[in-house]
């Protein structure tokens, strides 16, 4: 028995390869993976109206196909492509055991994918694997009456995996991936043309092929339909047009774009010669890093072009992990004072806390026009949180007593033990190495309004905020 979602032709329907060369197709480039996904799921379906509940092979029900993001790409607590061989005397407990070993292996790589370092992961039962999974989907399978291969995809709970990796034994620190996925847009240049929709390039042809679900970083290539044309051109790719990029982020509900740019000539790459990547990520808060690639030659074209994809992938992880490390441990809240003095304060305060990996929530209490009252959900120690807010030029520091506001009269119901405070745009980072003491003299909120205008939802630069934090309306104290 063989299973597999690689359909490329369904008897009975009429539908085979061909389909797809047809003139129809030939306006723009359109990537085969959509419609051979809407394919797949029809034929899943029959399948399993078929062969009844006997027929399904997989620890969930199937995803419902998207043309804007295929579900393995937008996941980076799933581990997919996990091989597994297993021989027995029974169908069902071989199955069984291959199930758990590929959890085993799934969360080993998991855990050298999110680990500074990685290493061996702690020592987990496989129930306890088990409970850290929240499905499987078996890609393909081949079964026997004493053997079981196949290759599965399996899929973490962020939370869990979170609290497993500061267990006795564990991580004291992981990377914390990104929400969403970043749009990859491969453009080639050649002989003075920026081509990204027109023609599908040798460049664009090695991204499509590219197994996303392997990376720290989750990236979506594009359709190439008559939507993506209009939203974002080669042109505007490369000159980083922030509207542009911002349409384009929106139309793939990504989290951010990335810009990869090769030189090649008409006739394709020269293997002996090398390549370079130009590797541009924008951030949805207007964040840029720029980096190259050098990808040394030997081999084919496609073997070249192969490797540079992978480099690609390699360095935006890296740069990912360097700017995006988080203490492990259980969750923690605690209260914090927030200053206002200038009208778009809070509005700022909210933007940067968005952009702080180590902040898994932020919960508004209450709010005045001289204050508001929040609570933050982090994990580690009150010095690494402050770190972190650092990075995005927050002063985190012991809040002054509180104060009555006149002889006799009561103290605040609520008092936080903790300030957070804007700082000047680019000065926080450098003061990041411990928490602040209350006498530490923090600036003022008054002279630190943004510097571009801002609209009430927070948003700036390329459009909203990277993560809903989960902020709530302004509620009474208790």
């Amino acid at each position: 028995m063989v299973s597999s979602l690689g359909l490329s032709y369904i008897p009975g329907l009429g539908l085979g390869p061909n389909i797809l060369e047809s003139e129809g197709f030939a306006m723009l480039h359109r990537r085969r993976a959509p419609l051979l996904a809407g394919l797949a799921a029809m034929s899943t379906a029959l399948v399993l109206t078929m062969t009844g509940p006997a027929g399904a092979q997989t620890g969930s029900p199937p995803p419902a196909a998207s043309s804007a993001a295929m579900p393995s790409a937008a996941d980076p607590f799933a581990v997919s492509g996990v091989r597994v061989d297993i021989n027995g005397s029974n169908p069902t407990t071989v199955r069984d055991q291959a199930i758990r070993e590929a959890q085993a292996k799934a969360w080993a790589e998991l855990y050298r994918r999110l680990v500074p370092g990685g290493g061996n992961p702690p020592r987990l039962s496989d129930n306890e694997i088990a409970k850290l999974v929240q499905g499987f989907e078996i890609d393909e399978e081949k079964v026997s009456a004493s053997r079981y291969v196949g290759a599965i995809t399996v899929r973490f709970r962020p939370n869990a995996v979170r609290d497993a990796l500061g267990q006795s034994g564990g991580a004291t620190q992981y990377v914390e991936p990104p929400s969403r996925p970043f749009v990859i847009l491969p453009v080639t240049q050649t002989d003075g043309r920026t081509i990204l929709w027109q023609d599908r390039t040798p460049w664009r042809a090695a991204w499509e092929a590219r197994q996303s679900a392997a990376s720290l970083v989750p990236l979506v290539v594009p359709d190439g339909e008559l939507s993506d044309a209009q939203a974002i051109s080669g042109e505007d790719a490369v000159a980083g047009n922030s509207e542009a990029l911002a349409r384009i982020a929106q139309a793939y509900k990504a989290g951010g774009v990335v810009v990869a740019r090769t030189d090649l000539p008409a006739n394709g790459p020269d293997p002996a010669r090398g390549l370079a990547v130009d590797v541009t990520r924008y951030g949805l808060d207007g964040t840029r890093e720029n980096q190259m690639v050098q990808v040394k030659g030997g081999g084919t074209a496609d073997e070249l072009l192969n490797r540079a994809v992978a480099a690609v992938g390699t360095q935006l992880d890296d740069s990912w992990k360097r700017e995006h490390t988080a203490a492990t441990g259980p969750e923690q809240n605690t209260l914090v004072r927030v200053p206002l003095t200038a009208v778009n304060d809070w509005v700022e305060t909210r933007k940067r806390l968005s952009a702080v990996n180590a902040v898994s929530r932020s919960t508004l209490m209450s709010i005045s026009r001289s204050e508001a009252l929040i609570t933050l959900t982090y994990r580690g120690a009150p010095e690494q949180l402050a770190q972190a807010l650092a990075r995005q030029d927050l002063g985190f520091a012991h809040a002054s007593p509180a104060v009555a506001g006149y002889p006799g009269a009561p103290l605040p119901v609520q008092s936080a033990d903790w300030q957070l405070t804007l700082l000047p745009r680019g000065s926080g980072a450098g003061s990041a190495g411990a928490v602040p003491s209350a006498a530490t003299p923090m600036a003022s909120p008054a002279s630190l309004a943004p510097s571009a205008p801002m609209d009430a939802g927070g948003t700036g630069g390329m459009g909203a905020p990277p993560r809903n934090l989960g902020t709530l309306p302004a509620k009474s104290a208790p």
